[in-house]
């Protein structure tokens, strides 16, 4: 059965925001006395993970000594990232475009509210999107908002793309086929299918779905 929608995580997916993400985090850290650095690669190590948690692995028990500290962190992480933005990943941007032409496309993401409105800023990927969701909005795990997603559109056969095995996870317990970005942050064990960089995503989508190739003035099937 063919595809009728594609959901796309955003870190590790579609853009690396980790720099900026990691530098807000030292300043917020620096603010707070609290002599600490956190770096790239530790943002990496847990994206795909709600903003709570994220702080809970890699500043356990510092919470509960600074009750400020997510505030702090967070407010600091808005004031880079919304001037640094995040790196596109190769392809993206265009990407997108040709997919749209022929399949509803959505954005679900354990990323703050605040996050996902900068990136449709960077991105402008906004008015190809039918819908988007991230657990700043609806405070639901991965899978309750492809539930969500799949109710509110009546989505048929939906595929997600992410990089982690917890979008793997959530994408099968949501009952919905799953494409690993093995360019992003994670790493799969299991027989999922796995594209090296996100041309070789379109590749995929098209071959799997045979969607019709773009033409002049072709309207985005939504």
């Amino acid at each position: 059965m063919k595809h009728d929608a594609v959901i796309f995580d955003i870190d590790g997916t579609l853009w690396n925001a980790s720099q900026a993400s990691a530098t807000g985090w030292n300043a917020g850290l620096a603010k707070l006395n609290i002599d600490i650095k956190i770096t790239v690669e530790q943002i990496e190590s847990v994206a795909g993970n709600p903003y709570e948690k994220c702080v809970d692995i890699l500043l356990p028990g510092l919470r509960e000594r600074y009750p400020n500290l997510l505030e702090t962190l967070n407010t600091c992480e808005i004031e880079v990232v919304k001037t640094a933005g995040g790196i596109f990943y190769a392809g993206v941007l265009e990407g997108i475009k040709t997919i749209a032409d022929s399949y509803r496309i959505f954005l679900v993401s354990n990323c703050q509210d605040w996050y996902m409105k900068l990136f449709l800023q960077f991105s402008g990927l906004e008015p190809l999107l039918t819908g988007y969701d991230c657990h700043g909005m609806s405070e639901q795990p991965k899978h309750e908002m492809f539930a969500r997603l799949i109710s509110r559109f009546a989505l048929k056969n939906p595929v997600y793309v992410g990089d982690t095995a917890g979008d793997e996870r959530a994408a099968h317990l949501a009952g919905i086929d799953f494409i690993h970005a093995a360019y992003g942050f994670g790493s799969l064990t299991t027989g999922t299918v796995s594209c090296p960089s996100f041309p070789a995503v379109v590749v995929h989508l098209h071959d799997i779905n045979q969607w019709p190739p773009k033409t002049p003035g072709q309207k985005p099937a939504k």
